[in-house]
């Protein structure tokens, strides 16, 4: 990725997760500027209230889905011998780092979608079985798209909304001055509800180059579009890699012309 060598990136997920992506951003030759847009609030009830239901269903015909690694850690903070009591189940996880923060705990998933997404389990899910009852533990914020189909099908659904995804407050203004002045290059925007919060964070500040926007999905672009952010890349698969790879290709295109 010739391309990316010295741009400025803006990285907007939470203050933990933008140091792993900051890693990638460095192997590509970029410069990450570290902006934390969300922060993570733990539901701790919902998710004590979703243990006691799981301990009544039977472990043959019951399937535990995690779509992100946050839910993954809220669930992990929350109860205690996560691994012991999993191991009853068949567990799905949504995405490689779903399934790596599983991993990371002695949990193994029987099998993820190959799509990263509610529509990727949809598409995948009469391959492997439909079960009893399910258990799944996403944000707050989310579609319903899964349970509507799971429920649709004789399954007995249980959703947990296991964590919230909040706007960081801190003000930040060293990295509010360099977008004012054109210095960084791109920005990443990983989910709708990042793109919110980043909006809400820069309304203020008059960019005098704004950076290209870069979005994990097709449904985070509707999102950033409602907000009035200019899209310009979207990512070919739901990854910082691929979208890392389409900002590579953007500037490709922009240093020839």
């Amino acid at each position: 990725m010739n391309h990316l060598q010295d741009k400025h990136i803006l990285l907007t997920r939470t203050e933990a997760q933008n140091k792993t992506t900051a890693k990638l951003v460095s192997k590509v030759g970029a410069m990450p500027v570290l902006f934390p847009c969300a922060s993570i609030q733990i539901l701790t009830e919902n998710i004590q209230h979703a243990w006691q239901i799981l301990s009544q269903l039977p472990t043959k015909n019951t399937d535990i889905i995690f779509s992100s690694r946050n839910g993954v850690e809220a669930v992990a903070q929350t109860v205690p011998k996560l691994a012991e009591t999993l191991a009853k189940y068949r567990v799905i996880a949504v995405g490689e780092k779903t399934a790596q923060s599983l991993q990371e705990r002695d949990i193994q998933p029987n099998w993820q979608p190959q799509i990263a997404s509610q529509q990727g389990l949809i598409q995948d899910y009469p391959s492997h079985e439909l079960p009893k009852y399910i258990l799944f533990f996403r944000a707050k914020a989310g579609s319903d798209d899964l349970l509507n189909f799971l429920e649709q099908h004789g399954v007995h659904t249980k959703l947990c909304l296991a964590y919230d995804t909040l706007i960081q407050t801190e003000a930040q203004p060293q990295v509010l001055q360099q977008l004012k002045q054109g210095h960084i290059d791109a920005v990443l925007l990983g989910s709708a509800r990042t793109a919110e919060f980043y909006a809400k964070k820069i309304q203020s500040t008059p960019n005098k180059a704004r950076p290209v926007v870069a979005v994990m999905s097709q449904q985070v672009r509707k999102a950033a579009d409602k907000l009035g952010l200019n899209v310009q890349v979207v990512a070919s698969e739901p990854s910082f890699h691929a979208m890392l790879q389409g900002l590579n290709d953007y500037f490709e295109q922009h240093d020839k012309g």
